[in-house]
């Protein structure tokens, strides 16, 4: 009779994913013995899956595991962490490692099999010709473009511009951006996008664009589109046409799906670069008043330091030279440089997602936040110096660590009382393997420690090709 191996204790195909934080293994056979467990590598892959008895002990490379007849055990997996490795070890575009048991007393032969890929956010710039086509083709679908045996709306009548874009509009930039808050909110707003992708093609994560170095497979016409060049102090407005200017579409190939990407009456996606696409990092712009608003380097942004509020007038401008330093201070810049760093639809707060761009931008900014959380042991909810607003009062109701978040919350946030877009009232998408959120509204807390370096209940299923789980190195004070 079988031995059985399921990956969070689920039979689903789903279950064959995992990143690099321990998520149980539930081992069980109607006999008893010692199964010996490790991971084969598929051909050319350097992906590799570690064991631990327990969550919080060392990892190793294979366990026993002894089983009393009909009794099921449970360990935990993870993927190996291997810097230097494409990926960090992660998979590239698929299931490519397979956990295999053995009973000890029987080594050459395999009684229970699982295939594995260690899913994670990989740069945009490194991506598998496979990994950027599916995920190519999840974005184009939640957009109505890709229509085979299902019923999808047209073009630009999909979810993405019915939920996604219409999340971003002028009306809620309060409650999304201005202060500490704009990282958990849209930390959680990539998530909620990233479930769905997923739901459309499992293997898909959401790849994120290193602003700071040069990104010349991500700018062509496979991929995000090939852009022109402007002036770094272009007066261009940021519309697709505003003032009589014309910002000209992104060039794709006929084959790849964003060729058809439209929203509203805007067919294609407008985007000129202020940098050189092909082999220059973004750059940011020089003002109107003549300042120069450079995009800072990765660098540059964690040495902002282990503080977390403005300590500044709650209505001054985010990255204005007056503020200490704060890593708050990175939505100015890096944040907002990169976005301005372009002309077109994703410099412009209000249709800024209307690019699709945004997101591998906004991916950047999250994994950003991961390593500082990393580097100043930032990820305890309860810590003021994680998140400054923890009691009612600190801040504005929407600010407050659990606090519910708009759209999610039904509508009942400030400011404004937004009704939610399309179908994103109360309905965060929805995970079977990991933690979901009461009543499907996600609170700021609940992105504050997503790789549950502190406690299970807290993972959301996702992580980055070079953001270690469980932190080695010492904090930083």
């Amino acid at each position: 009779m079988a031995v059985s191996l399921r990956p969070y204790g689920s039979d689903s195909p789903d279950s064959g994913y995992i990143a690099w934080t321990p998520v149980p293994l539930v081992v069980a056979s109607p006999l008893g013995g010692t199964l010996r467990i490790s991971s084969r590598s598929a051909a050319g892959s350097a992906a590799r899956v570690v064991f631990l008895q327990d969550r919080n002990q060392s990892p190793q490379s294979e366990i026993e595991v002894d089983l009393q007849a009909g009794e099921q055990r449970t360990i935990f997996i993870a993927g190996e962490f291997q810097p230097g490795e494409r990926h960090s070890g992660a998979s590239v575009d698929g299931k490519d490692v397979t956990l295999e048991a053995r009973w000890l007393h029987e080594p050459e032969t395999v009684v229970a099999a699982v295939e594995i890929m260690i899913r994670v956010r990989r740069n945009a710039n490194e991506l598998s010709d496979q990994a950027r086509n599916d995920f190519l083709f999840a974005l184009a679908k939640l957009n109505g473009i890709l229509v085979d045996t299902d019923p999808t709306p047209g073009p630009g009548r999909g979810i993405y511009v019915t939920d996604f874009v219409k999340m971003h509009v002028q009306g809620a930039t309060g409650s999304e951006h201005g202060d500490s808050h704009f990282l958990p909110w849209h930390r959680l707003y990539l998530l909620d996008l990233e479930r769905l992708l997923q739901a459309i093609k499992p293997t898909v994560t959401l790849p994120y664009w290193r602003f700071d170095q040069a990104a010349p497979h991500l700018f062509t016409e496979d991929f995000m589109g090939a852009i022109d060049q402007i002036p770094r102090d272009s007066r261009q407005p940021g519309g697709a046409i505003d003032s009589g200017v014309i910002t000209p579409p992104a060039r794709f190939a006929l084959d790849n799906p964003l060729s058809r990407w439209q929203i509203g009456d805007v067919q294609g996606i407008p985007r000129t670069a202020r940098f050189d696409p092909q082999s220059g990092d973004a750059t940011g712009l020089i003002l109107p008043d003549g300042r120069d608003f450079r995009l800072a380097s990765q660098d540059v942004t964690l040495g902002l330091g282990g503080g977390v509020p403005p300590d500044g007038p709650k209505d001054a401008k985010l990255g204005s030279p007056t503020l200490p330093k704060s890593f708050a201070r990175m939505e100015g810049t890096p944040h907002g440089a990169a976005h301005m760093s372009f002309n077109g639809r994703i410099n412009n707060v209000p249709v800024a997602p209307e690019d699709p761009l945004f997101f591998l931008l906004h991916c950047n900014i999250d994994r950003l936040w991961a390593l500082w959380q990393g580097m100043f042991e930032r990820d305890e909810q309860n810590d003021t110096r994680t998140y400054p607003y923890q009691q009612a009062g600190d801040a504005a109701p929407w600010e407050i660590i659990n606090a519910r978040q708009w759209p999610w919350d039904g509508g009942t946030s400030q400011p404004g009382s937004l009704l939610p877009p399309g179908t994103r009232k109360e309905n965060f998408a929805q995970s079977n393997l990991v933690v979901n959120f009461p009543n499907n509204s996600p609170r700021i807390e609940s992105a504050i420690d997503p790789y549950a370096n502190h406690n299970s209940g807290h993972y959301l299923g996702f992580g980055y090709d070079d953001v270690q789980y469980n932190h080695v190195e010492p904090p930083i004070s």
